[in-house]
């Protein structure tokens, strides 16, 4: 199983996904299953876990919107 790093805001799921320009990582909704494919998976809840972590310490942005580690499955529709 892997692991997604996600959150709902007003009513819309995004996901975590790693911009490699711009080195940072984004927000991307994910309302089909093709645009999960392009988020952060990973193979381990704890690669995940460490990743959220990562970002609490040192992205703000991203660390206020209540993000958590979530089973990449519960997106597939």
């Amino acid at each position: 199983m892997s692991y997604v790093i996600a959150t709902v805001i007003d009513g819309v799921p995004y996901a975590v996904h790693p911009n490699v320009e711009k080195k940072r990582f984004e927000l991307i909704k994910v309302l089909k299953d093709s645009e999960i494919s392009k988020a952060f998976c990973s193979p381990t809840k704890t690669g995940a876990v460490n990743i959220l972590r990562w970002i609490q310490e040192n992205d703000v942005k991203l660390a206020n919107k209540n993000l958590s580690v979530q089973p990449e499955a519960k997106y597939f529709r």
